[in-house]
């Protein structure tokens, strides 16, 4: 061996440690970098040279080390678990955001603001109860009621103005989304250009796509995977979101609904105010996230802020109609399927839930008041008769119109209270439809129509308006008043919050509210006022027939299903509270573990900064040793 090689292999020492002196000052001068994962050298032998063998072994020389790589300290096992507990949380946190909103908006954390103006509606019903003449009362009860419209519209429209108003946070993450595609794909191209030569790692440009693909991770759930070419594919629910060097961007556009009638023939599509998340360009991926279905831990469909948002607000408005009754349907099975596809959607959406139930709240209200001072007869259960008891099907008013008997609910006219005006107005109420102001279509028919009562009387639902006829003669015109019903596929028939409002022509005079008893029903005393009224209304506010959640047997009555109401809301609250708690724990500890690995560690790193200063100054000695060696040759022996 010559001193010359000697002299080599110092030098190729030198090398080494200042390469792992420069790895370990890049390491100290990135430790607050976010995303930066400690770098290590690794050595090898340069390789050795056989100069002699004996039947012992064989002798070599080594002709000094050198890095072979600067690789990265991380495990792709905890990085890819940190992602998907990451993104887990995310979801969360944006269910218990919006579990707090709700509160907020319905008042003071316990909805004292609504709940007062429902016991002040509820004690002026009881006050005229006990004593229905005192118009003062009765002016009280129209100031209440319109006080307890007035802040359930309000808690309503900040509901849905709340899911119109994330339409910012979804366009902002939308961006965000596509922005980290687009450096994530300019990142693979330089990482692939890099290390084609299989020299060098691109570490740095690796620490920043991680890092860009930990904060994809908060937004959206993915799959991803690494070629051997070190570019990296990112796919969203199987549609590609990175491919090599190429981005896919998403998109936004307005929310469309199908609306189907009664017998679930598709009518029509309407567009909403919200948003939804698309594929852009024309690559025909359609959406990006399937909300059919309920979030599901198994599915990953529980994970991302994107998808918690899309998944707290819904995908519409909710109404009382959401929440399936199990005596809307003919059977178990249908019911069953109606519960199915409630907790997939409304149940599965806590803004739309929280509309649908406050709504079934509110709608109670009004039609337990409605119904006091307008009360129906449902003639598909009570069959329709003429004056001689034979059964009517159809009847023919003036102007054309045939009437189905058999299938409408109609105002009992005869005995249903009426108007202290001087006409004696039947058939008013004080909530009324926006778009069907009208609660009754009134018909003239060429006769009375019958039903029985409770007792076995022949009663008539037609209202007998006397005149006199050229002759002189009293004659009689009939009306009926046929309800103009419900449909459950048309909201604008609904007693629902975003189609109410006050009777305008009951606040400009008080007097049309029937309040007094109807001069055609024998058992009331025409021009006084009757007190069943309220005790009607209070019987139906007491009554236990209003369902929170389908999924539980238990139903309300008004003050116990504001309660339970509240309640629930508080207990999903604080189940995403918890869910939170303990899903921040469970990432922590995987970050935890990942910053053992891969973390810079000052203290380690000044380590090993030491460790290769003195590798470096040995070297160096090294060196001066071979060099002192040569001197002494050429100066002394030659």
């Amino acid at each position: 061996m010559s001193l010359f090689t000697s002299f080599n292999s110092g030098v190729a020492g030198i090398h080494a440690a200042q390469s792992g002196l420069n790895t370990t000052a890049h390491n100290l001068s990135n430790t607050k970098t976010p995303g930066y994962v400690r770098q290590q050298n690794i050595q090898k032998d340069v390789y050795y040279q056989l100069y002699k063998t004996t039947d012992k072994a064989n002798m070599q020389i080594g002709y000094g080390t050198t890095v072979a790589a600067i690789r990265q300290i991380r495990d792709k096992f905890l990085d890819k678990e940190f992602r998907n507990e990451v993104s887990r949380l995310s979801f969360y946190e944006v269910q218990q955001i919006t579990a707090q909103e709700v509160y907020d908006i319905i008042g003071e954390q316990e909805g004292v603001e609504f709940n007062n103006a429902l016991n002040s509606l509820w004690n002026t019903i009881q006050e005229l109860n006990n004593d229905p003449q005192k118009i003062t009362d009765r002016q009280q009860f129209i100031t209440e009621a319109e006080a307890f419209l007035e802040k359930a519209t309000n808690a309503y429209q900040a509901f849905r103005d709340y899911q119109v108003n994330l339409n910012s946070q979804i366009r902002a993450q939308v961006k965000s989304i596509n922005q980290m595609a687009d450096e994530i794909a300019q990142l693979n191209a330089k990482i692939s250009q890099i290390e084609s030569s299989g020299v060098e790692n691109a570490n740095d440009y690796r620490d920043r796509r991680n890092y860009l693909m930990d904060e994809l991770a908060k937004i959206t759930y993915y799959d991803y995977y690494e070629h051997a070419n070190g570019m990296v594919d990112i796919r969203i629910n199987n549609a590609p979101l990175v491919e090599d060097a190429h981005s896919y961007h998403m998109a936004t556009e307005k929310l469309k609904i199908d609306n189907y009638d009664e017998n679930g023939n598709f009518i029509n599509t309407s567009t909403t105010q919200m948003l939804k998340v698309v594929w852009g360009g024309k690559n025909g991926y359609g959406d990006v996230y399937d909300l059919s279905e309920a979030a599901s831990r198994d599915k990953n469909t529980d994970t991302g802020s994107l998808l918690g948002i899309l998944t707290a607000r819904g995908q519409r408005y909710g109404y009382y109609t959401d929440i399936p009754l199990r005596k809307d349907y003919p059977g178990e099975l249908p019911y069953q399927e109606a519960l199915k596809e409630y907790n997939n959607t409304v149940g599965n959406c806590f803004l739309e839930q929280a509309e649908a139930q406050l709504d079934m709240l509110v709608n109670k209200v009004v039609k337990a008041i409605n119904d006091a001072f307008a009360p129906n007869v449902d003639l598909a259960q009570n069959a329709a008769q003429d004056g001689n008891g034979n059964a009517m099907t159809t009847i023919t008013a003036t102007g054309g119109t045939v009437i189905d008997l058999t299938s409408v609910k109609v105002l009992d006219a005869n005995r249903c209270p009426v108007g202290a005006d001087a006409d004696e107005t039947r058939g008013t109420e004080l909530f009324v439809r926006k778009a069907q102001p009208d609660r009754y279509q009134v018909y003239e028919v060429p006769g009375p129509v019958y039903i029985t009562d409770e007792n076995g009387n022949q009663v008539a639902v037609t209202q007998a308006v006397p005149y006199v006829d050229n002759t002189g003669a009293t004659q009689y015109t009939y009306k009926l008043y046929v309800y103009n019903e419900e449909d459950y596929h048309d909201v604008n028939t609904l007693y629902t919050l975003q189609n109410l409002e006050m009777n305008e022509k009951v606040l400009e005079n008080y007097s049309y509210l029937p309040v007094k008893g109807n001069p055609d029903d024998p058992s009331q005393l025409p021009g006084t006022y009757v007190q069943d009224i309220y005790k009607n209304m209070l019987d139906k506010w007491h009554a236990k027939d209003t369902v929170l959640d389908p999924n539980s047997l238990a139903e309300y009555e008004t003050s116990g299903y504001y309660a339970a109401m509240i309640g629930a809301w508080g207990v999903k609250g604080e189940v995403w509270d918890s869910m939170v708690a303990a899903q921040q724990s469970t990432t922590n500890d995987v970050e935890n573990k990942r910053q053992q690995i891969s973390g810079v560690s000052t203290e380690e790193e000044m380590v090993s900064l030491l460790s290769f200063q003195h590798a470096y100054n040995a070297a160096s000695r090294y060196i001066t040793v071979i060099d002192d060696m040569l001197e002494h040759i050429i100066t002394r022996l030659g």
